[in-house]
């Protein structure tokens, strides 16, 4: 149960301040100030891209820890973006905005927003989500997904949903046997922990980690 595996890390890894630093730093300088707006109309779209961003960070530094994990994949203001890369008609590629997204003959067919494997071979791919919509259409999504991985892999491919805190019962029937979920709780409010004059201007060096990886090597 690799996914499993992954969402045990997520549940224990404890948020610091250096988290907050470098979630906040892959937003655009406009979506930060967006941020720490919370009147602005945009305010909750900022915080679905920051909670995103930070579980990213958790998931970075928790995979250090552990040899569960072999890679997990590069995105925000990590990846290295080719321009070459939009004409490649299959496979991971980066956008402008540096997701996660798979093409397949020559057209995007998905996009996601973690990308893990495991030591055991299986690749584990994640949403990170603030508010559950529809059960019905996101389990097709899901499904959808899952056999677009193991066509382009060939591994065994599970499914992580990350959320801000626990859904009810029916907001897990998307997840198969073999998938998982993990609660970060309150993580999208956590941006409060950080002034805004600390992140809003300065720049700041990517997180250390020994198993972020370029889309093009996982």
């Amino acid at each position: 149960m690799s996914a499993a595996e992954v969402a045990e890390l997520l549940m224990h890894a404890e948020v610091t301040l250096s988290h907050v630093r470098h979630a906040v730093h892959h937003l655009t300088k406009s979506e930060r100030v967006i941020l720490y707006d919370e009147v602005n109309p945009l305010h909750r779209s900022a915080l679905g891209i920051y909670f995103e961003a930070l579980v990213y960070e958790l998931l970075l530094s928790a995979a250090d820890t552990s040899d569960a994990v072999v890679s997990v994949v590069a995105k925000f203001s990590d990846a290295e973006i080719v321009p070459s890369d939009r004409y490649a008609s299959d496979g991971l590629w980066y956008s402008r905005d540096s997701g996660i997204r798979f093409k397949v003959r020559g057209k995007v067919a998905a996009e996601v927003d973690l990308l893990i494997k495991t030591a055991d071979g299986v690749r584990v791919f994640g949403e990170v989500i603030i508010h559950p919509s529809g059960v019905r259409g996101f389990r097709n999504e899901v499904a959808a997904k899952r056999q677009l991985l193991t066509d382009q892999y060939g591994d065994p491919v599970e499914f992580l949903l990350v959320l801000p805190a626990a859904p009810p019962k029916r907001g897990l029937r998307c997840l198969a046997k073999e998938d998982s979920y993990a609660v970060v709780p309150n993580g999208y409010a956590s941006y409060l922990l950080v002034h805004p004059g600390e992140v809003l201007k300065r720049k700041l060096s990517p997180s250390t980690s020994t198993k972020r990886v370029n889309g093009n090597n996982w």
